[in-house]
């Protein structure tokens, strides 16, 4: 693939808010906002990836995007992560594949996601499940009339509108990292055996 071929979509609710299931023992701004730093720490070291665009109703989210060098792009509406996703790739030019990235994914990295989008590039339409096997991490489209369906049973809506789940291996290191999202203590237990970024790192140190 070209390098810069993919624009990145990154939407982040909030820094404050969220992760409650984490944040018994966790400042929330500070574990959301590491979670964030590492996945586009994670998106400027793949060499696929141009663009990077962070969607969120936030001003602090806006402010750490600028921060990583990414672009903030304060969401319009509040109907939600599918949304903020279509609202930010009205932005992007038509002809350009756009992979859209959950913020709570503090294992990627450059390697990891130049995987995924180096599987992508065979499909219309895919997308990564999360290690639960209900939900989703990661959604790619070449096709810009398609629509992510992250939310509840993502996995399974994603499937039923066509996208093609990537990750033959699931065992292999790059796809383990690709599917685990934090959403409770056990998830960051695990996170932290595959590896986390040095952001989330600190946060957890």
């Amino acid at each position: 693939m070209p390098v810069g071929t993919w624009t990145a979509i990154v939407p982040i609710r909030s820094l404050n808010a969220g992760k409650s299931r984490l944040t018994g023992r966790l400042d929330a701004p500070t574990v959301t906002g590491a979670f964030a730093r590492d996945v586009l720490a994670a998106c400027s070291q793949c060499p696929e990836i141009g663009d990077v665009l962070v969607v969120t109703s936030d001003p602090d989210a806006v402010a750490l995007a600028e921060d990583c060098g990414a672009r903030g792009v304060i969401q319009v509406g509040t109907e939600g992560i599918n949304a903020a996703i279509a609202q930010v790739r009205g932005q992007v030019d038509p002809g350009e594949p756009v992979v859209a990235i959950l913020g709570d994914t503090p294992c990627l990295t450059g390697e990891t996601l130049s995987t995924v989008l180096a599987a992508a590039n065979d499909h219309d339409v895919s997308f990564v499940a999360d290690t639960a096997g209900t939900g989703s991490t990661m959604w790619c489209a070449k096709d810009p009339s398609a629509t992510p369906y992250f939310g509840e049973h993502s996995r399974a809506r994603h499937r039923a509108a066509g996208a093609v789940e990537l990750g033959g291996d699931q065992r292999s290191e790059h796809w383990l990292r690709a599917r685990r999202d934090v959403d409770t203590e056990i998830d960051l237990w695990d996170a932290q055996r595959i590896g986390v970024g040095p952001a989330t790192a600190r946060a957890l140190a």
